[in-house]
Parts: C-alpha cells; sequence; structure tokens
C-alpha cells in the first residue's frame, strides 16, 4: 500500500511539474508575441507621428507621398467634395498640400471651378489628380502664401 502511494505521488508530481513547464512555455510564448505586436504598433506609429509632426524636417517627397496616399485611399469622397467646393476630405488634402487654412476657401472655389480639367474622365487616378492640382497651384501661388 505504501508503493502504491509513493508512485501516485510521484505520478502526481511529475505531471505537476510538466504543467507547470508547459504554462511557462505558453505563457512565454504569448509574451513575445504580445511584445513584438506592441512593438510593431510603436514602430508604426513613431514613423506617423515623426512624419506629421509640425517642426518635423519632413522632405518635401514625404508630404508628396502623404497627400498621395491619402488621396488614394479617399479619392471618391475629394472627388465629391470638389464637385460641391468644399468638405472634410477636401480640407485634409488641402492640410496635407500646405494650403495655409486662410487659403483654403480658395483653393475649394479653385477645385470646384476646375473640376472637369482635374477629373477629365471617370478613370483620374490619384496621381493625375495630385499633378493637376500641382499644375493649378503653379499658376496661383498665392495660395500657397
Amino acid at each position: 500500500m505504501s508503493n502504491t502511494i509513493n508512485s501516485f505521488c510521484r505520478v502526481v508530481a511529475v505531471l505537476g511539474v510538466m504543467s507547470i513547464l508547459y504554462a511557462c512555455a505558453v505563457t512565454n510564448s504569448s509574451t513575445e508575441s504580445s511584445s513584438q505586436t506592441f512593438q510593431n504598433t510603436t514602430d508604426a506609429s513613431s514613423k506617423f507621428t515623426s512624419s506629421t509632426s509640425p517642426g518635423s524636417d519632413s522632405s518635401e517627397s514625404a508630404k508628396k507621398e502623404q497627400a498621395l496616399a491619402f488621396s488614394k485611399m479617399n479619392l471618391e469622397r475629394i472627388k465629391t467634395d470638389m464637385a460641391v467646393g468644399g468638405g472634410e476630405h477636401l480640407t485634409s488634402l488641402a492640410t496635407l498640400m500646405e494650403i495655409p487654412a486662410y487659403n483654403q476657401q480658395e483653393f475649394f472655389t479653385l477645385t470646384k471651378s476646375n473640376f472637369s480639367t482635374l477629373f477629365s474622365s471617370e478613370q483620374t487616378t490619384a496621381e493625375e489628380l495630385l499633378a493637376r492640382l500641382d499644375d493649378e497651384l503653379n499658376a496661383n501661388p498665392n495660395l500657397l502664401r
């Protein structure tokens, strides 16, 4: 009877140790995964913040990339805003293009009056739109001051 109890205790002890080791391995794996996700989120946030913070040394091409990315994601909404001469997405685009707030209404009017030029076809892409907007802004440099 004593041998049976000792054997039972050993089996329980071995199972207990194995359970603890298994639990640590599972916890460690989750912690590593969570740490990696947190690190990826932190890196992305840092890159976004540094590229959009006032006073940061953003290059001209980085600013154009931001406007292009925004335009690609919101082209239909920007198109609608331009057709009516204003709106949330057009305001955001104007800000990304560094149109001062005091000139944005004039910019909105310009986009509305030149809508057929800016969107010369149903297949106008974000790249084409921004190129045409650059042409308009070069013809009206006062909007950037």
